[in-house]
Order: C-alpha cells, then sequence, then structure tokens
C-alpha cells in the first residue's frame, strides 16, 4: 500500500500488524505513535522502495518502560 500524504498513525495493541505504508514524496516525515516492542519488529522494504524506518518519527509512549533485570537486587 502506498499513502503519500500520511501525516499521522496512532497503534496500540495490534501486535500482528508488521508493516506500514510505504511513502510518497512527502516533506514531512509522518508521526507514528506506538508501542517500542512493536516497531522493533516491524518488517521494512528499503529505502529505494520508499519504506525504511528513517522515513517516519516514531514516538513511543509515556507508559513504556524498560524491562528489569529479573535478578534480585538485594542481598
Amino acid at each position: 500500500m502506498n499513502a503519500p500524504m500520511l501525516e499521522t498513525v496512532k497503534i496500540r495493541g495490534c501486535w500482528s500488524l508488521k508493516r506500514l505504508p510505504s511513502l510518497g514524496d512527502n516533506t514531512k516525515p509522518p508521526k507514528v505513535d506506538c508501542e517500542k516492542d512493536w516497531w522493533d519488529g516491524l518488517e521494512w522494504d528499503g529505502l529505494e522502495a520508499k519504506h525504511h524506518p528513517s522515513l517516519y518519527e516514531p514516538i513511543h509512549s509515556a507508559y513504556y518502560k524498560k524491562k528489569l533485570p529479573r535478578v534480585s537486587l538485594l542481598r
């Protein structure tokens, strides 16, 4: 799918979605409001197909937290 005038995408809880639409010659990168884990698992075609993570501006949820180590820090 091609979306040359895409401005903003908001995605929450759609873990089976693996691809975003490719972009046209848009000068402003669209904002993608999503979970970081989902963003890291996306599939890309590359810059020549105008489908690369550098062409988007990811905005990760304010509620996203880094995973803590599974070891006890208390001794």
